[in-house]
C-alpha cells in the first residue's frame, strides 16, 4: 500500500517529547510506515516501502547503498521514552524512562526495489489503538510530507501536541534534548538558532500551524524559546466548520464520511447547533461503544448530529454553575465532568497563593499544564467560545 497523503496519522503524546535523532532517510521510513497504519489496527504489519518512496535522487548504486546502510542502523535505534500505564495507556504522575528499539526488522530488498519494514510490538501503546487513552495528537499526511528536515518534523508534532494552546514554551536544553542533539553541535546559539529554528521555522510555514517565536533570556544567555503559532485548517472541508477544525479532525478518525461531514457543516452554518454539541456527541458515543452498547461509532455520531436528539442534553450540561470556579456537570451515560475555566487556571499560576512556595512551581504556564492537569487526563475543550480544561470521570 502506497502512502496516501489525504490520511491522518497519529502519535501518542509521549512518543512525541520522546528523545531521538533521525538522519533523513530513516525519518522517510518512519514517516512512510506511520502512513500505512489505521486507526483500527491492532497490530503491526510487515510493509514494503518502495526505493522512490524513500530517495528522491538517484545517483547510480549510490541510493541502494544508502538504504541499506540506513537499515542496518535501524537494527539498533532506540527511542528514550516515557513509560505508560499499562492499562489506560496514560502518562503517569512520576513518569520513569526506558529504552525501546524502533524497528523489529527494516531490510533492503534488491529483488523487489524497496524496504521490508516493521515497527517492533513494544511500540504498539505509542501508535495503536491511540482513541482508548485519548492522549495523542493527529496531523494530516500532506502536512507532513512538505517537511524535509527530521528536526522540523520533530518540531511539527511537538507544536502539533499545543495547537489548542496557540504557544508552547520549551527551554533550549530541552528541546535540544528531545531533538537528540548533543552538547558538542551547536555550541552557539546563533548556530542553533540558523540550523535548526531558522530552518523549521522556514518549513513549517508551508503546513498548516506556521510559527513564529521569542527567545526568554536569563541574563545573557537563551534559556527559554516561545513558539507562538495558530492551527489553520488544512482542507476544505475542515473550513466549512468554523472555529472548528479539530472536531471535523475526530470526526474523520472516527470514520465519518467527507459526505456526512458535509451535511453536519450544514448545520453548523444554519445555527442549528453550535460546535460544542459535536464534542458532546462524541464523547458519549464512544462511551457507549466502549461499553459495548453500538458497534458502529461513526454511523451513531452521524445519526446522533443530525436527529439532533440529544441537543437537550448537551444544552443542560453547558450551562455554567454561577459563583463556582470548579464545576461538576452530569453527563449521559453517569459520567461526571470536571471542568476548570482555562482563563481561572491561568491567573492562578500567575497568582499563586501564599501556600505555593510548598509545591516546585512549573517554569512555565504550559509546563503547570502538562503536569498538573494534561498528565491527569485533563483536555483542553472549547464550551461556547471560551476554553476549558476538561475531565470525563
Amino acid at each position: 500500500m502506497d502512502a496516501t497523503p489525504d490520511k491522518r496519522v497519529a502519535q501518542h503524546n509521549a512518543l512525541i517529547n520522546a528523545r531521538f535523532s533521525f538522519v533523513p532517510l530513516q525519518m522517510r521510513l518512519f514517516v512512510s510506515l506511520l502512513s500505512r497504519i489505521d486507526f483500527e489496527d491492532v497490530d503491526f504489519k510487515e510493509h514494503f516501502i518502495p526505493l522512490d518512496e524513500l530517495v528522491f535522487e538517484r545517483r547510480g548504486g549510490s541510493a541502494y547503498e544508502q538504504v541499506d546502510e540506513m537499515c542496518k542502523g535501524l537494527a539498533s535505534f532506540t527511542l528514550y521514552i516515557e513509560e505508560l500505564e499499562e492499562k489506560t495507556r496514560k502518562r503517569r504522575r512520576k513518569p520513569s524512562y526506558t529504552y525501546i528499539p524502533l524497528m523489529a526488522e527494516a531490510g533492503y530488498r534488491a529483488d523487489l526495489g524497496g524496504v521490508v519494514a516493521s515497527f517492533n510490538p513494544k511500540i504498539m501503546p505509542y501508535l495503536l489503538q491511540l482513541r482508548e487513552c485519548g492522549n495523542f495528537t493527529t496531523a494530516d499526511m500532506q502536512q507532513v510530507l512538505k517537511l524535509k528536515s527530521p528536526q522540523s518534523l520533530r518540531i511539527y508534532w511537538l507544536l502539533k501536541e499545543y495547537a489548542g494552546f496557540g504557544r508552547r514554551t520549551i527551554s533550549v536544553e530541552d528541546l535540544r534534548f528531545v531533538l537528540g542533539i548533543e552538547e558538542h553541535e551547536y555550541p552557539r546559539f546563533s548556530n542553533f538558532k540558523a540550523r535548526v529554528l531558522d530552518k523549521a521555522q522556514s518549513e513549517i510555514a508551508e503546513t498548516d500551524i506556521p510559527f513564529t517565536y521569542e527567545l526568554e533570556r536569563e541574563g545573557k544567555t537563551v534559556a527559554r524559546i516561545k513558539f507562538l503559532f495558530e492551527q489553520l485548517a488544512a482542507s476544505a472541508t475542515k473550513k466549512t466548520l468554523p472555529g472548528a477544525a479539530e472536531w471535523a479532525d475526530a470526526l474523520l478518525q472516527i470514520g465519518v464520511s467527507q459526505r456526512s461531514i458535509a451535511t453536519i457543516a450544514h448545520q453548523l452554518e444554519n445555527d442549528e447547533y453550535d460546535v460544542g454539541y459535536i464534542g458532546f456527541v462524541v464523547r458519549i458515543v464512544e462511551g457507549q461503544f466502549r461499553k459495548g452498547k453500538i458497534k458502529k461509532p461513526a454511523g451513531a455520531i452521524y445519526k446522533a448530529l443530525v436527529e439532533k436528539y440529544l441537543l437537550e442534553d448537551y444544552k443542560q450540561a453547558a450551562k455554567p454553575r454561577v459563583g463556582s470556579k470548579k464545576e461538576v456537570v452530569p453527563a449521559s451515560e453517569s459520567q461526571a465532568t470536571v471542568a476548570f475555566r482555562l482563563s481561572e487556571v491561568q491567573a492562578m499560576y500567575d497568582n499563586p497563593g501564599p501556600y505555593a512556595h510548598r509545591q516546585k512551581r512549573a517554569d512555565t504556564f504550559e509546563q503547570h499544564l502538562e503536569q498538573v492537569y494534561l498528565k491527569d487526563g485533563f483536555t483542553l475543550e472549547d464550551r461556547l467560545g471560551e476554553a476549558w480544561l476538561v475531565k470525563y470521570t
